[in-house]
Formats: structure tokens, C-alpha cells, sequence
């Protein structure tokens, strides 16, 4: 019962704490040493065996993925990637890690000014933070933040390793739904610029009846499956695949605590980012005992352009083979709208995936559209980034021949004089005024009183329409008056990559393996 009492009070006082202003520390004292000497000299016998630790990327170090154990069991692991930081200037830290002690949708930022170590405090970028907190997305769960560990573990690492004056956006991940990660990606990068460190606090697998994870039997063979386990996780990492990465955890039930923070990054990547394992390590290798065993891994995520500068900007477009490619997998979702699901369909599909770039994988907003004789016969999509964008393709070409309210769904009949463009949306962007859409150049979105409307680009292009018809057509769809654009009015815009080309039933026989 004084346990209890004691271990109440204690809550009590952290959240009173928490209250006034400073996030104190949960960890100094067990995980860490609490006095700052201490502390400071661990942490720097770890930097100094990582000091050698080179990277075979020449580009700029955009984020690190960090265990998160107590510094007995990880620290060395962790100071490999923290040690390329030192002595470099980054204004802000946007740290991802998962939720242990609360469950919730979305993400949680704590209320506070600052977290606290013993080696000072670090404040939090707070314009940064609210940007964050108008999203619904985004939330405060005091609870989650009492005892959670998966932030503060790598606070003292980043404060002695980086140059000072670095401010901090704390994020704890929360359970997400598949098209959460799009949104959210979308929400993070602006802040992920040239002067911002993105870290993913994670451990991998968690093995033994502690963890209530026994895949397979704690016999002589343990650490190799387990490292087997973790290196399936970590080639899905190394290749930018998020999809296939969640898919792996879902299949293999691997007890990776910070796999949605991991996913989510992975959905921030853009398509040029290069990912390198710096070092890997259990605690069954530490301790001797693999009955209970968590795995730690140090990777590094490098890339030409910040993640702000978004995946398929305008100077980095994909190539005509990857349009094509997409474009396949319009007819391949058209198809099965029309003839059903079959093996020739899966077969198809295997085969595609199996030339899927890096860039294909990324979550972006896609629309297909169907013509007939020059006719609008179904045009589905979604602007904002969900999905992969394969996926998205695929999904939309089935959803533009069989779920268009404007039209009865599409039969086999209808194939033969069909035409499919497919179009790859950068995400939105908000302008100022409507004098800065470039007609024909971009797509545009207006949303005014709760209704909202979308023309791609080659709208405007095709009906011959100039600024003010287009948007008097715009209002139009929205059921607002043509000119309610005058006024009141949002205004986004949005780039397109577009594909054409003639419906053509897939044969599996006619495949070869080349990019279409």
C-alpha cells in the first residue's frame, strides 16, 4: 500500500510539474544517471567509440532512427547516430516516437515550454508546436506523457551532441489508420526543412515471454531468428517501402514498439533519400540470457533536397517509365472493376509491384480519368497524399469505372474505345490570392462556407477557360453563386504529372518484365 501511495504521489507530482511549464525527468536516476557529471562523462565515453563512424552517403544527414533502452543496453548503439552530429547546427529537432503508457488517435504533444534532463532543459519550437496543434489530428494526452520514456532517452545524447540553441517538437505517435500516415506526412513535412533533424525513437523486436512474443523457441538458434526478424523489418527501412514495412509488421507480428513513428517517417521520405544501418545490437547478446531480448539499430536517413521540398516537386518529376508503369496499374484497377478479381489480375499485379521505384511507393495524391470518344466517362481521385501512390492509382482506376455517381458503372463493352489518364498530384499548397493561380499550369481547390471544389489542370486547358471563367465554374461545382470566388474564398494549388493512353486488356503471356 505505500508503494502504491508512493508511486501516486509521484504521478501527481510530475503532472503538477508538467503544469507549470517543464516536462521534468522520468528517467534520471534508473535509465541514466542523475547527476549532470556522471551523465556528461557516459554519454561522452559513448560518442567517443562512435567517433569513427563515417557515412558512404555524401548528402546532407536528414534523420536518424535511435533505440530508446535505458544507456546500459543502448546508448553505445544510439551514440553511432547521434555521434555524426556533432558539432553541427540544426535550429529545430522533430522527434517521432511511440506511445507506451496511452492509448490514442493520432499524435500527442505535451503541454509544456520545455523538457528537462540533468543537463539542462530544451525548450519547444512553440510556433512550430501550435502549426501542429490546429490539426485534428493532433492532440494532448497528459497521461501518455507522465512516464514516457521514448523522448526523454535521447535528449541528453542530442544536448551534448549538437551544437546549442536547438529547439525541440516532441511527437508522441499514437495509433494510426493506413491513411493517417499520408496526412500526417503531409502535416510534418513543411517543418522538416534544411535546418531541421527528424529522430525516430524505436527498439525492434522484443522477444521472450516478458514481451509475450515467442515466435519461435529459446534454443541455440534464438539470436540468429532473432536478428532474421529484425533484418526482414530493416530491408523494408533501407528501401524506402512503408508500405511493405507495416505490411511486414502485420504479417510477422514483430513486437516493434516504434513502428508507426517508423512508417510515418518513411512517408515523409522523399524519393532520392538514401538509408544506411549504422549499428545493431540485442540485450541477449549483452546480458548472456536470450529468454527476454530486445533489439536495438542505429540507422541514418541522407537526401539531396530537405523534406520539405516534396517528393515529386517540380525539379525532381518522375520519368516517362514510371508514369507508364502507374499507367498500368490504372488498367490493371480498371479491369478488375469490370471483369472481377482473378489469377491472371494477381499475377499482374506481382509483377508490377516487382518494378515499383522508390518514388512509386511514396504516399501522393492521384486521379484517374476515363473518356470515351473525347466524353468524360468517370474521373475519381483524392488530392492530399494517402496512400502509395501505386496503390492510389490502382484504387482510383477502379473507383473511376464502377463508383462515379455521375455515371452507371462501366462494362466490358465499354472497354474497347476507352481512353485512361492517369495524373500525379504534388501535395496542395495555400496561396495568397487568387491572382496567383496559373491557369492551365496548376490545379486549383476552392473552399468557401464548407463546400469545397477541385478542377486538375487540363480542365481549364481543355474548355479554352481563363482565370475568371475557370473559377466561376469552380464556385459552380462547389453549389456556391459563380462569383462567390470574389470573396471569402480559400484558395490551393497543386501540380500534375498526367499519362495517357488507349484501355488495353493486361495478358499476363505478353508480359515480359520491361517497363511498359
Amino acid at each position: 500500500m505505500k508503494h502504491i501511495l508512493m508511486l501516486l504521489l509521484w504521478s501527481i507530482l510530475l503532472s503538477l510539474q508538467a503544469t507549470a511549464g517543464v516536462r521534468p525527468s522520468a528517467l534520471a536516476g534508473s535509465w541514466y544517471p542523475a547527476d549532470p557529471g556522471a551523465l556528461e562523462r557516459m554519454v561522452g565515453r559513448f560518442l567517443d567509440q562512435a567517433a569513427d563512424v563515417r557515412l558512404e552517403s555524401t548528402e546532407p544527414l536528414r534523420a536518424l532512427i535511435l533505440p530508446h533502452a535505458g544507456y546500459r543496453y543502448s546508448g553505445a548503439v544510439a551514440a553511432t547516430g547521434v555521434a555524426l552530429l556533432q558539432g553541427r547546427h540544426y535550429r529545430r529537432v522533430l522527434l517521432l516516437a511511440p506511445a507506451h503508457y496511452g492509448a490514442f488517435h493520432g499524435l500527442s504533444i505535451a503541454e509544456v515550454t520545455a523538457y528537462r534532463t540533468p543537463l539542462g532543459e530544451v525548450p519547444l519550437d512553440q510556433p512550430a508546436v501550435q502549426r501542429l496543434r490546429a490539426s485534428p489530428l493532433v492532440g494532448h494526452h497528459p497521461r501518455a506523457h507522465e512516464r514516457e520514456h521514448s523522448i526523454e532517452i535521447e535528449l541528453p545524447l542530442l544536448q551534448q551532441a549538437l551544437a546549442p540553441s536547438w529547439e525541440l517538437v516532441p511527437i508522441l505517435v499514437g495509433q494510426l489508420e493506413n491513411a493517417d500516415y499520408g496526412r500526417l506526412a503531409a502535416l510534418l513535412r513543411p517543418l522538416s526543412d534544411e535546418q531541421t533533424l527528424v529522430v525516430v525513437s524505436s527498439d525492434f523486436t522484443h522477444y521472450g515471454e516478458r514481451f509475450g512474443y515467442t515466435p519461435f523457441a529459446p534454443d541455440d538458434a534464438v539470436a540468429k531468428n532473432i536478428r532474421a526478424l529484425d533484418e526482414g523489418a530493416l530491408e523494408r527501412i533501407r528501401s524506402v517501402d512503408m508500405q511493405g514495412f507495416l505490411e511486414y509488421r502485420q504479417e510477422t507480428g514483430i513486437t516493434l514498439c516504434g513502428f508507426r513513428p517508423i512508417g510515418l517517417l518513411l512517408a515523409m521520405l522523399p524519393p532520392s533519400s538514401q538509408v544506411e544501418q549504422l549499428a545493431y545490437a540485442t540485450s541477449g547478446a549483452l546480458t548472456g540470457d536470450y529468454r527476454n531480448s530486445v533489439s536495438y539499430a542505429a540507422v541514418a536517413v541522407t537526401a539531396r533536397l530537405p523534406f520539405s521540398a516534396n517528393g515529386y516537386a517540380e525539379d525532381e518529376p518522375l520519368s516517362r517509365d514510371e508514369l507508364a508503369l502507374l499507367h498500368q496499374f490504372a488498367l490493371a484497377g480498371i479491369r478488375q472493376a469490370v471483369q472481377g478479381k482473378d489469377d491472371v489480375q494477381t499475377d499482374l499485379l506481382d509483377r508490377l509491384q516487382a518494378r515499383l521505384t522508390p518514388a512509386l511507393k511514396q504516399p501522393s495524391g492521384a486521379f484517374v480519368t476515363l473518356k470515351e470518344h473525347d466524353r468524360l466517362r468517370g474521373c475519381i481521385g483524392y488530392i492530399e497524399p494517402r496512400r502509395p501512390l501505386y496503390q492510389a492509382v490502382l484504387e482510383n482506376g477502379y473507383n473511376a469505372a464502377r463508383r462515379d455517381y455521375r455515371f452507371t458503372p462501366l462494362q466490358p463493352d465499354g472497354l474497347q474505345d476507352l481512353e485512361v489518364e492517369m495524373s500525379v498530384l504534388t501535395p496542395p499548397r495555400t496561396i495568397d490570392s487568387y491572382r496567383d493561380f496559373r491557369v492551365g499550369e496548376q490545379g486549383i481547390i476552392l473552399s468557401k462556407r464548407g463546400r469545397r471544389a477541385v478542377f486538375l489542370p487540363e480542365v481549364a486547358a481543355e474548355q479554352g477557360w481563363g482565370l475568371e471563367q475557370t473559377l466561376d465554374q469552380l464556385a459552380s461545382k462547389a453549389g456556391l453563386p459563380e462569383d462567390a470566388w470574389h470573396d471569402g474564398a480559400r484558395f490551393q494549388v497543386f501540380e500534375s504529372q498526367t499519362y495517357t493512353g488507349p484501355y488495353r486488356s493486361p495478358k499476363v503471356a505478353d508480359w515480359k518484365g520491361e517497363t511498359p
